[in-house]
């Protein structure tokens, strides 16, 4: 394993130079910083975070707070965020509320108690004081996928109106007109805008969805009563023939609910995920999706955490967009009645 001596001697610089460029604590030349790094890389020499830590006083974890580690989107964005962490010389903590409010507190309070760089939180519900208060513990926090009008700064936000508006909108223009729709619990601000956007695409279409075709607080991870709902739902005469679905979790819910009915996906009905989780590909027939830029909401979160601890300032969060990933859960109606 290559030392901080090797890079030097590679780099033809001393190893307090080297330091200084690794830390990028102060100046070095443009051509003298490339140079170590070039070294650095072809010697694939990496740090000992644990020393420097220890040396500079610098605490080293940041907590990850998630509402479920059952979703399979939650897994994937540890993988990255763990990834984003390590590269900026970070530990990944990681706590699971259960969409539990008090266990989420629980958990906030937890963390004020311990030696916690930041914080990254999939918050429960609206509630979010208890979360500000983080900040009089000089812990920097942020919010992913929340909006929060008293608390913007922190909000790291993707356009869920927009993306359930694409979506809802290519079921439309593929000639789907009896549209239900099926949501988790709106103590979640991403899904009430995932519901707007939704509406706000049959309003422009002059469409409206039926009282029975629309579900709200369904957990998809309630294996006993969300599949009951759902089926009583397709049972209904005038079901929908096609659904967009909160999340991928919620669509896989609806397949098992459409196969328990002997309803085929596409043919009988067309479906529409929101995540683009990894197995969004491997079901029959692989799910239609908007997918949230993942690995872009990670890398952001670390480096405003990060930036907020070297500088003690809070960088401007952009407003990330999700994008249709289009598979074969969605039936081309204009090309059916046209066969016809």
């Amino acid at each position: 394993m290559a030392t901080i001596k090797d890079v030097a001697k590679k780099s033809g610089f001393s190893v307090c130079t080297v330091s200084r460029a690794l830390s990028g604590k102060g100046y070095l030349k443009e051509e003298t910083r490339k140079k170590i790094m070039e070294a650095v890389k072809e010697l694939n020499y990496r740090p000992n975070v644990l020393a420097v830590n220890l040396k500079t006083g610098r605490r080293q974890t940041l907590a990850l707070v998630l509402p479920s580690l059952t979703n399979i989107f939650y897994s994937r964005l540890e993988q990255y965020m763990e990834a984003y962490a390590t590269q900026k010389g970070y530990l990944l903590y990681l706590s699971n509320t259960e969409y539990d409010l008090d266990k989420e507190k629980q958990v906030i309070e937890n963390l004020t108690g311990m030696d916690i760089a930041g914080a990254i939180i999939f918050t429960a519900s609206g509630e979010h004081g208890h979360i500000k208060k983080l900040s009089e513990f000089g812990i920097p926090y942020v919010y992913m996928n929340r909006f929060f009008e008293d608390d913007m700064e922190h909000c790291l936000r993707v356009d869920n109106k927009k993306a359930a508006y694409e979506a809802v909108d290519y079921m439309i223009c593929l000639g789907h007109h009896n549209i239900g729709g099926i949501f988790q619990s709106f103590a979640v601000s991403s899904y009430q805008e995932r519901y707007h956007g939704m509406m706000e695409a049959l309003t422009d279409h002059g469409l409206a969805c039926r009282p029975g075709n629309i579900l709200f607080d369904v957990n998809p991870e309630d294996m006993g009563a969300t599949p009951g709902r759902i089926l009583h739902m397709l049972q209904q005469p005038d079901r929908p023939e096609a659904i967009f679905a909160c999340n991928d979790m919620t669509a896989f819910t609806i397949y098992r609910a459409a196969y328990i009915l002997g309803i085929r996906i596409p043919d009988h009905l067309s479906v529409f995920g929101y995540d683009d989780c990894i197995m969004a590909n491997f079901v029959t027939p692989p799910l239609s999706t908007v997918s949230i830029p993942a690995k872009q909401m990670s890398a952001q979160a670390i480096d405003f955490i990060d930036h907020h601890i070297r500088t003690g300032e809070l960088k401007r969060l952009p407003l990330l967009h999700g994008s249709l990933v289009i598979r074969n859960s969605v039936k081309n109606m204009k090309n059916y009645e046209q066969n016809q």
